[in-house]
């Protein structure tokens, strides 16, 4: 029995040795399904991603009427928000170096934003409806930058890299103050916002077949400041594992993410990574929030690194 046992602990380290280049020769991976990880792009490459998720919040009503300005003029009204839509992340990351990454993005939406202002000729007949809708545009634009202040080394120590955002656009009026208003008094002209938020992430290699990825970060806006909590902490944590030489099976889960000023929370993301060649990869995967299913789409292009490998392949 202990022969027999011995044989499988050799054919099981053999094994692992053979298949022990997997990571190595995988192309960087900078974002799992919705978190950032510590590896750079490289020189040249880039990342292009696409997301998208469900939201929605039902008639946010306060419960005493607030000042609402229409065309220059302030009244008291009973005002509402509905909102049922579709968040779409789209992000473009590029690697100016084989330590620092550029990110360039936007956010889109697609469904029903809007505010509506109750009784607005202040009839107070409920059989007359004199009800104001107001569509509410929700997009920003982002730019942002990481960098990998700890490259990988395989001496046992995790890589680290630090980053940041700056993003500004239309957000949704979500959120109440601490007097249960509405942030956002002129329900016609939308309501602007700038954010940002800076981050760190570590990322450890372990054995042949398994690399972690966690981190965390503050986020703080415009509109932040205005509610009972002005920063937004965010945690996040994920894996991936090699089924393959050439396709990979990812897990994350993220506390806390900011999409156009929107915070979505407890999110968690599945996802599988298939290799085309050694400068070209894709992943396909889905997110999961309140029971609410969403995709994720990446397409990975090797930079100039992982082109060398490749050609030096085909050489010899």
């Amino acid at each position: 029995m202990q022969f027999k046992n011995r044989i499988a602990i050799l054919i099981l380290f053999i094994f692992i040795g053979i298949n022990a280049p997997i990571f190595a020769q995988s192309p960087p991976v900078s974002q799992l399904t919705t978190i950032q990880t510590a590896e750079p792009i490289g020189k040249g490459g880039s990342t292009t991603s696409i997301g998208l998720f469900q939201y929605s919040k039902k008639e946010l009503t306060p419960e005493e009427s607030q000042n609402v300005v229409i065309g220059g003029f302030e009244e008291q009204h009973i005002t509402s928000l509905e909102i049922e839509t579709f968040i779409i992340p789209v992000r473009f990351t590029y690697g100016l170096s084989d330590k620092l990454d550029l990110q360039l993005g936007t956010t889109l939406s697609v469904g029903n934003v809007h505010k509506v202002v109750d009784d607005y000729y202040n009839t107070g007949n409920p059989d007359i409806s004199s009800d104001r809708v107001y569509d509410q545009p929700l997009y920003d634009g982002l730019v942002g930058l990481k960098y990998n202040m700890i490259p990988p080394r395989n001496d046992g120590f995790p890589s680290i890299s630090i980053g940041g955002h700056f993003s500004s656009g239309f957000t949704a009026d979500d959120r109440l103050n601490s007097e249960d208003e509405f942030l956002d008094h002129d329900p016609i002209n939308g309501f602007p916002y700038v954010g940002m938020n800076v981050f760190f992430v570590g990322s450890q290699q372990v054995g042949a077949f398994l690399r972690f990825h966690a981190g965390a970060g503050v986020s703080l806006s415009s509109k932040s400041i205005r509610t009972t909590d002005s920063f937004s902490f965010n945690w996040q944590g994920g894996g991936e594992i090699a089924l393959a030489d050439n396709m990979w099976f990812a897990a994350d889960f993220s506390r806390e993410l900011l999409y156009s000023g929107i915070s979505l929370s407890n999110i968690i993301g599945l996802a599988f990574r298939y290799e085309v060649s050694r400068t070209l990869a894709f992943q396909l995967g889905f997110n999961l929030r309140d029971s609410r299913p969403g995709f994720q789409f990446n397409l990975m292009l090797g930079g100039e690194k992982a082109q060398e490998t490749e050609e030096n392949q085909l050489l010899f």
